[in-house]
Formats: C-alpha cells, structure tokens, sequence
C-alpha cells in the first residue's frame, strides 16, 4: 500500500510524469525488478467481491507466469531481471499486516454472510487470500513453480538467455520492494557498477517512488498497471491490462520547479538534497510503518503545506534535514516548530466551520450576537429596525477590538483542549504532562529515522516497531534535538511466527495443526490477540479501507514464549518449511545442466539450460557506513537518454494553478504544475520552420521526447511538404490545432499561446534489417505510417542522443549467431515464437527449424 493516494496526488500536480508503456517507444533497460506479491494477488483473486469466483491453483500459477512473461517481454532487460517475492517483514511493517490482513478475513466473513442469507452456496472452498504470506503452503508451491518457470524460460527463450536471473522468494527474510533495495545497493558498491545503469521497478506500491528517489540514480522508471479511479470496473485480464511508465526523472526536474523559490534565492540549493527532504515530508502523511500526524492528509492539500512550511524555514536550517537518509535532529526542530504554527492554522480553520454550522443550526447564533430578535424585522418597521441593526453591528464590531486577546485565550485553550481529548481517546494517555509529550515525540522521531535507514541502508532493527495507532501532534514534536537514536538488529521472525503474528483465527488453517489452538483456546495465552470483532477509525479519512484497525499489537515475547511449547508437534516437512532460505540465481548455459521434474499438466525439463546458485542475503548485504547514498560520479544527466522524457532541451514558464488537468477518468480537484514553453524566434513562420525541420530527424512529444521525421509543415492558409507547397483546408488545420491543444492542456499540462504553425511527423516505430554482402546487417529506422501534427515551438533539434542498441550497422555474427535461437519480434505477441537458424549461408533465406523443450505448455 505504501502512502495512500501519493501515486494520483503527484500524478495529477505533475501531469507529465506517466506515459502509456508502447513497445516500440519503449526505453532500453538494463534491469528490470519485479515486486511480486502485486502479480500474485492480481492472478489469484482478482474479484474479491464475487462471492462465486473460483480459479485452480494451477490456473492460478500459469496466470502468474504469464503476468510475467508479459512483463519481460515488455521491457526486455539486458542484464538482470529480479523477482523478488515478500518474504518475512521487519516488525514495523507486521502491524500493518497484521491490521490488512485482518480486515480482509473480515470483509470475507460479511460477504460470505450475505451470500447466504440469500440462499446462495459456493461450490468450491473459498481461496483465502491470507495464504499469500511466507510460510503456508501455498507459498513453497509457489516458489517451485517459479523455479521450474524460469528453467523453462531460460532453456527456451534467448531474451531471457541474455539476461541474469534471480529469485528472492518468500523465504528469503524481507519485504519484496526492500530486497530489491538491498539489491540495488549491492550494485552501487561495485567497482565495476555503471552509474548510467537503466532501472525499471515493477509495482503496485505507491512508497516504490519514493524508494526510487532514494537511490538518486539518473535512469529509474516506476512500471504499474494503468489505474482507474472513481467507479469500480471489472479487472483486466493479463492480456488486456495496459501498463504506464513513471518517471522518476522527470519527478526529480518538477520538484526542482516546485522549490524553484529556494533555487533562486540561495547559492547552496543541491536539488539531490532537496530530494532528501522531501522524501521525509512524505512520510509525515503516513505510510506502512507510522500514522499521519494529525490534520496531515493528502487529500487535504497536507503536502503543498509541508512543502511551502519548508520554504518558509529554509533559510534558518543551515543544511538539509535528512542528511543521506539520517536526521539532524535541530533542523527537524526547528521545522515542526514552524509547522506547528500551520496545525494550529488548521484547527483554527476547522473550529471556525464548526462554530458556523452550529450558529446556522440554532436561532440564538445570530439573535444574541446583534442583541435583537431578526424575525422581529417587518416592513412596516424596516426603517427603524435597519438603524438599530447598524447600531447593534457598530457596537459588536468595538466590543469585538476589546475582547479580541480573549477570544485568542479562548481558542487556544479549546485547541489544549481538543489535544486532551485526543490523547485520551486514542492514545489512552490520561495525564500529557510534558514527559508524557515528549516520550510521545521521542518515539515518532525514532520512526521517522528507522524509516530512512530502511529506505536508505535496509534494516537496520528487526524488532523496532511503532507501539501506537496514532500519532502526536506537531506541536508536541518538540524537545528532542539532543536524543541520541539507537537501534538493536536482532533478529527476523521465523515463517511460522510471522503467520502467529499477522494472521487473524479465521485464517488458523494456514498454520500447522501445532499452533492453531493457540488462536482459538480460551486457556490460550494469546487469545486477546485475535479478537473476532474489532472496530475501526476513519481518523479524518472517507474511505472504510483508510480506516485504522483497532486491534491489539502482538507482545513478542508472549508469542515466542507460547511457540516454543508447540514446537515438539511440528512435523518433519512442516520443521524444514520454517527456516529462511537464499535467492536463487540462473544463467544460461549452453550446455544442458540436468533435468527438472514438471509441475501440474507441465511436462518435465529433460533438458536445463542454465545454472542455478544459492544466493544468501549476508553476501550481498552493504554495510551501512559503506552505503552509497548520494548520485555516483560521471551519471549522465546532460545527454538524453531516448525513452526517458526531460524538460531540459526548451525553454519554458511554469505556473501552480487549478486547470483541471485530466490525468485520470475525473478531472483534478488540486492544483496542477503547468509547463509553458517559449515561442523560439521564427517558429511562428511557416516558411522558416519548413527550411529548418522538412525532412529531417527531429524529436516530436516534449517532455517525452520521441524520436520523428518530418513530413509536412502547416498554417491556417498552406501546407509544405517533399512536393511543394499547397493549399491548406482551414477546417483540416483547425482539427490537427484542436487535437493537439486538447492533448496537450487537458492530459499534458502545457499550455500554449500560439498553435499558428505545426509540424506533422511519422514518429520512430524500430528499425529495419537488411542483409548485405557477406552476411552484413545495415540496419535502418522505420517510420510510423499515421502522421501526427504538434506546434512548432515544442520540437526538439540537434540534441546529444545516447545510442539505443542496434542503432549503428551490425556484422550478421553480432546480431544472429550460428545456431544461436532468435526470436522474431512483432507488434503483437501472437508473433513471438520461437526458432534456430539452419544456416550461415543461408541467412538471406530465413529458413527456421522449430526447437521443442518438452516443456512446450509453459
């Protein structure tokens, strides 16, 4: 889940951030990174409201592979492809869990109720979607599945020959995002490792972005299905699921026009610190591991607040806040101190419309305020009841001078007030003296820093977790500058306590036989950790599933302690599935490796073309003082890299305003970040602009720059093109205007001024292959046939272009070698199959021999 409603927030205030995944526009990637639970979920039960909805597990798993396939096939890694599946979380995300998990046996309780209350019976057991956690059985059926669908894959396919595969499963100890982190970082602290590496991180978490931002690396695009808000539709399937590309890029160049104040104002403005502090800020509206503070939500405009908060104190820091993922402890003072000042704000407000509403619901709110009665108004009277009116307003207004400092005493007291209350309430915390306070200060402030470690080094403590459902007020967030913060490592939980810490006893079968009593017995120790009924808090949200789960936390002691007598019942299958495991490591070779056995109606592997090794987590861990936090030299920020969109190469206004950009279904209720590129001299002339771009390679789409050949250049009276000039349709022109205009403001967030001359382009769509003398390859682009029109002023010319592979002439050795597979790629998936080349001499031909691996229905 990450920071809910973060990803349509920054969606909608940068509207340019995400683009539709086309294949042939696609970017080179060197590594792909799939967070796997999001696949998994999506292929098992993808309708949960369908009380009817049965799927085999073998359906189940061949939907996940090809969920999978999809996604390679999409991105086509070139050097690492990583799996990584949730395997046992850090404490401080099982809280979460446990509240998730929960709620869904729940929701699936009511369901299952209402069904049968209508007389309906299900036909098969229901799938219970808590079986996605390290440690049941289904988990390890899964992970043997995987394994036997990458031998497949890499015996099979030479994209995926060409690429190092690993598997991080569920029983490797981590969140699946997070080993992906660890994994990253274990890249970075090579002496080999390019800083220009390309990134692409599948996922459904929103928090993925800003694990992104962390790492600064220039190239990395987050990969998610396309989302629908508003009302519900049915789920896609694998085939018809569209895909979008956000670029954290991009994000880094609009958070630079976002503080574009501090930019100018002061000479030590580092935009890669700048990305430091507002990865911080994003976690003050909440996340898996702490609650938002109070009045912090994203739907009530709670991050532009913090953003101009932080503007407003920037000067008196004297450095950044976040410091390569830890807190200096003043300077985050020093910035609650002044947005504590908004919170009050805030509640001021909130106080206001409430007094109001009570004063519009009772008579007494206006009569006793003006000293008269209205209704006693009449018209035969107006006259004199209008002057006392006047009088009674002139004399409010001068008592209102005097009793000003009162009414300020007033509010402030009721704002101690209504934090009493709130500490009572949901904290249960009956006396907030100020040791009280600043215990409660002391504690988020130690969440805000395991935070960063996490995200910035991996786990830095096993056991930390944030012992409440809510959290202080900014206010109280005080006192703490010389608190020394310290972590112990410990341990991760074992599979089979993480199932006794986050499963809910509806769910008890999912554990061995040996623990479920301790979910159920009345002489349980832990049975007040698995009550049957709970009750929720919407806490200042709207939705049910924002709610905060009011269930207890589990006391791990407790828990260890009641285990340990269970353990001696454990079966022998059941002792070897509760250990930690490694990662799984393949790649190619082209000698068979053995055999591996079929799973399901998937026949046996007889002949493995790849390696596997064992992988264990300490042999890649990084420590934490060897950490590379910040941007590597000789990243390549000034070269465009095609398929990763930049602003750089035009100049342009930019403006904070409500223009109802439509990102989404529904048009945007916030601001939006709107990007006006300058007219450039003579682009307004058709004439120049046909003797400058007719005919040339040009890039077309600005910021998401896509490589074009000029065809035509248009006004409202002519058209130019390789023929000459002509007449042009003033009802035609008006067309290409509006569509491009329409795009551009409504979708794209880029308004212009001037539409008088447009440039009609065929867009890049690959490129061609032709076999010359002695087996040489010249390799030739390929133009799109549909022509589309944009204004002149946003094409881009004569800009330094990194080389996408297969751009330069290749000898026929460097592209096909002999009996080596290819795969004939095409527009539609239908076409890729697969085959080997019979012969060097005969590579004109083209003549295939299909290879089999037994393992064909894979």
């Amino acid at each position: 889940m990450g920071v809910p409603k973060f990803f349509r927030y920054i969606s909608e205030r940068y509207p340019c951030l995400s683009e539709l995944a086309r294949e042939q526009s696609i970017a080179d990637f060197d590594n792909l990174y799939l967070d796997m639970n999001g696949i998994i979920h999506t292929c098992s039960h993808p309708d949960d409201s369908n009380f009817h909805f049965t799927i085999t597990e073998e359906n189940m798993f061949k939907d996940i592979f090809n969920y999978i396939d999809k996604l390679f096939f999409l991105i086509k890694p070139q050097k690492l492809f990583f799996m990584a599946v949730d395997g046992v979380a850090p404490r401080a995300k099982m809280n979460q869990q446990r509240s998730r998990r929960f709620r869904s046996a729940k929701d699936a309780e009511i369901l299952e109720a209402k069904a049968k209350s209508r007389g309906e019976v299900r036909e098969t057991e229901r799938f219970d979607s808590n079986c996605i956690t390290p440690g049941t059985e289904f988990m390890v059926r899964l992970q043997e599945a995987l394994r036997y669908f990458i031998k497949s894959k890499i015996s099979s396919d030479p994209l995926w020959q060409k690429c190092r595969v690993i598997l991080s499963g569920h029983d490797a100890p981590g969140e699946g995002e997070h080993k992906i982190m660890d994994y990253i970082r274990y890249l970075k602290s090579q002496k080999d490792y390019d800083p220009n590496t390309r990134h692409c991180l599948y996922g459904l978490d929103a928090d993925l972005i800003i694990l992104g931002q962390c790492t600064h690396e220039p190239h990395f695009v987050v990969l998610r299905e396309e989302v629908k808000f508003g009302r519900k539709t049915k789920q896609a399937s694998v085939e018809e699921t569209r895909f979008f590309l956000l670029h954290l890029g991009l994000l880094r160049e609009y958070l630079e026009l976002e503080f574009d104040e501090l930019k100018k104002n002061y000479d030590n403005f580092n935009i890669s610190n700048l990305i430091d502090d507002w990865v911080l800020m994003g976690f003050l509206v909440g996340n898996d591991f702490i609650p938002h503070l109070p009045c912090m939500h994203i739907s009530s405009n709670a991050l532009p607040l913090l953003y101009k908060t932080y503007i407003k104190v920037y000067p008196t820091l004297g450095g950044n806040i976040n410091v390569n993922g830890k807190l200096n402890l003043e300077r985050l003072e020093k910035y609650f101190a002044e947005l504590s000042n908004v919170e009050y704000e805030i509640f001021q407000e909130n106080h206001a419309d409430l007094k109001y509403f009570e004063a519009k619901q009772t008579k007494n709110g206006i009569d006793e305020a003006f000293d008269f009665d209205i209704n006693e108004i009449t018209l035969e009277n107006q006259d004199a009841d209008l002057a006392d009116l006047i009088a009674s307003s002139r004399q409010f207004l001068e008592d209102d001078d005097e009793d000003l400092s009162d009414e300020e005493q007033h509010l402030a007291d009721e704002f101690e007030t209504y934090k009493r209350n709130y500490y009572m309430n949901k904290l249960n915390q009956n006396d907030m003296n100020c040791e009280s306070k600043r215990e409660q200060a002391i504690c988020y402030i130690t969440a805000l820093q395991w935070i960063l470690d996490y995200y910035y080094r991996g786990v830095q403590s096993w056991d930390w977790y944030y012992p409440h459902h809510y959290a202080p007020f900014i206010s109280d967030l005080k006192n703490f500058k010389d608190y020394k913060i310290k972590f112990n490592l410990g341990e991760p939980f074992l599979p089979f306590e993480q199932l006794l810490a986050v499963l809910p006893a509806a769910s008890k079968d999912l554990l061995p036989a040996a623990y479920r009593e301790l979910m159920t017995s009345t002489s349980s120790e832990l049975l007040e950790f698995y009550p049957k009924d709970f009750e929720t808090d919407l806490n200042g949200k709207k939705h049910e599933w924002e709610a905060v789960v009011l269930i207890p936390f589990i006391d791990e002691k407790r828990l260890l302690d009641a285990m340990k007598a269970c353990e001696k019942n454990l079966t022998p299958a059941e002792v070897k599935r509760n250990r930690h495991g490694p990662m799984h490591q393949y790649d190619y070779h082209p000698e068979s490796q053995g055999s591996a056995p079929g799973i399901f109606s998937l026949r046996p592997l007889y002949s493995v073309f790849c390696t596997e090794q064992q992988i264990w987590s300490r042999e890649i861990a990084v420590p934490s003082d060897k950490t590379v936090c910040v941007e590597l030299p000789n990243a390549a920020r000034t070269v465009f890299f095609p398929g990763f969109p930049t602003m750089k190469h035009l100049k342009y206004d930019f403006e904070l305003k409500f223009a109802r950009v439509r990102v989404f279904e529904q048009s945007s209720r916030s601001e939006n970040l709107i990007l006006k590129p300058h007219m450039r001299k003579g682009l307004d002339d058709i004439y120049t602009v046909a003797e400058k771009y007719l005919n040339q390679v040009v890039y077309t789409g600005w910021p998401h720059l896509i490589k074009s050949k000029v065809v035509g250049i248009s006004n409202r009276e002519k058209y130019i093109d390789a023929e000459g000039i002509k007449d042009m349709e003033p009802r035609l022109f008006q067309i290409h205007m509006k569509t491009a205009q329409e795009h551009l403001s409504t979708r794209m967030g880029i308004e212009l001024d001037d539409f008088s001359v447009l440039v009609h382009v065929r867009v890049h769509i690959g490129t061609t292959c032709v076999c010359g003398n002695q087996g040489k390859i010249i390799v030739n682009d390929a133009w799109g046939y549909s022509v589309t029109a944009y204004p002149a002023q946003t094409v881009v010319a004569e800009i330094a272009v990194q080389k996408k592979r297969g751009d330069a002439a290749q000898k026929g050795g460097e592209l096909l070698s002999y009996r080596q597979h290819s795969v004939l790629l095409r527009q539609s998936l239908l076409w890729q199959r697969r085959h080997r080349i019979k012969s060097h001499a005969r590579l004109r031909m083209w003549s295939f021999k299909s290879k089999y691996n037994g393992a064909s229905g894979a």
